[in-house]
């Protein structure tokens, strides 16, 4: 008897057809659809196709002359930025380094006048007392003023008030002593001029040496900001490039907003290069003139203070006073080899040798009175108030270093602030220009393109 079903037909695995066909999806699952290319796909695909061809290197063209002249208005605004802002840093630290070099005046100025009251004995004259109490009062002022204006200087100057606390209560000491005439008093003196130089002013000198190399490194910078201005060569080889090649491809010689935007850069270039040019040479100026005068001045000063104290304590010392004479001796050198070198720097600086040596001569004098025995008569000649005394002699000296210091700070301030109010200005510019430029360049390229829609 023969079977109704058809028979199954085996596939070459000897497994039957029905069997081998796969089962049939199940009810409401459609068969996933074939794989679609993603966004970064697609976009990668479009950039290729926009890169193509002659209109592809035109598109490379115009981001290439437009980037270069973007670059040189950055690099342009960075160069006059930089200089502004190295200038007026180097401003505020030669201010600071000034106010630093005024309190270690005060100091052995303050020194100075009491160690020549001490020599008169009993209650000191009201005048010098007054000018001991303004130079302390000048340096506690001075010592705020100089935190308040660098921080990096804090810590230095606390320590340094604490010194100087100490200083002022061991001079309270030696006049309570000396007024009741104790020759303690001389020894609390000495103790505190001691204490000064070898607590407080090394102090003083690690400040501004910290502070000369700030204002030495500023000077650097505004000297080398113009370094940025040499973009402005990359940029004009790019955009010569791109006009040769767009004259080259295209049979048109002149592309006009790509000459524009090209001698907007040149001349901003050349102009900007002269102007910075002309800012370091102003920067070298004051550098090795009235800057360098105002050091001079200011070591001068210092080291004319420190020579009248040691004056007074070689008399208190009484015949055994050699070892503050031979610190006389040196403080003296100093003033005569800083006044050679203010006045080499600046002429408003010149006549500080010629101011110390009637002081010098009188110095001479004092001490040939003490070594000849009229210690009396040495004492008289040190803290008179004559035309050819000590105090005298080193007052005229004393208002001629001020004067002068005063002239060559300011001329410093004046010769490092004078280009700052147009840098700005220029800076501005030269963004401008670049900008401009790239939008004239991505206009000319755009011009040519359209030719090939």
């Amino acid at each position: 008897m023969t079977s109704s079903a058809s028979p199954a037909v085996s596939t070459g695995s000897g497994v039957p057809a029905a069997r081998a066909a796969a089962p049939p999806a199940p009810a409401g699952h459609a068969e996933p659809a074939p794989a679609t290319p993603t966004r970064t796909s697609a976009a990668r695909a479009a950039l290729r196709r926009s890169l193509e061809g002659t209109p592809g290197r035109l598109r490379v063209l115009a981001l290439l002359t437009a980037g270069a002249c973007l670059v040189f208005g950055l690099a342009a605004g960075q160069a006059f930025n930089a200089t502004d802002g190295a200038l007026a840093r180097a401003e505020a630290n030669t201010a600071q380094l000034v106010r630093i070099q005024a309190l270690h005046t005060n100091l052995v100025k303050a020194d100075a006048n009491a160690t020549n009251a001490f020599l008169v004995g009993g209650i000191e004259p009201a005048s010098t007392r007054a000018d001991y109490d303004n130079a302390i009062g000048q340096a506690s002022r001075l010592v705020a003023e100089a935190a308040r204006a660098q921080p990096a200087d804090g810590r230095a100057l606390s320590a340094l008030n604490s010194q100087l606390v100490t200083y002022t209560g061991l001079v309270e000491q030696a006049r309570a002593n000396n007024r009741q005439g104790l020759p303690l008093g001389a020894q609390y003196l000495r103790n505190a001029s001691a204490g000064l130089r070898a607590d407080a002013l090394p102090i003083v000198d690690a400040l501004v040496t910290a502070n000369q190399l700030r204002v030495r490194a500023e000077l650097d910078n505004a000297a080398g900001a113009s370094a940025w201005m040499l973009v402005g060569l990359l940029s004009l080889a790019a955009l010569v490039f791109g006009m040769v090649w767009l004259a080259r491809r295209t049979h048109r010689y002149l592309n006009l907003p790509m000459v524009a935007a090209t001698v907007a850069v040149l001349l901003t270039f050349i102009v900007g290069a002269l102007v910075l040019g002309g800012v370091r040479g102003q920067v070298a100026d004051v550098r090795d003139g009235p800057y360098a005068a105002t050091l001079a001045t200011a070591r001068a000063r210092i080291a004319g203070f420190d020579a009248k104290s040691n004056e007074s304590l070689t008399l208190i010392a009484r015949g055994s006073g050699a070892t503050f004479e031979k610190a006389w001796k040196a403080s003296s050198a100093v003033v005569q080899a800083q006044a050679r070198q203010a006045a080499g720097h600046s002429s408003r600086a010149g006549g500080l040798a010629d101011a110390w040596a009637p002081y010098a001569r009188t110095h001479t004098a004092v001490r040939a009175a003490d070594d000849g025995g009229k210690w009396d008569a040495a004492v008289a000649l040190a803290t008179g108030s004559g035309a050819s005394s000590s105090n005298a002699t080193f007052d005229a000296f004393d208002t001629a270093s001020s004067r002068a210091l005063t002239a060559v700070g300011r001329d410093t301030a004046d010769g490092l602030s004078a280009p700052r109010p147009y840098l700005p200005f220029a800076g501005a510019v030269g963004l401008l220009v670049g900008l401009l430029g790239a939008l004239a360049c991505w206009w000319g390229v755009s011009k040519r393109l359209e030719e090939y829609r």
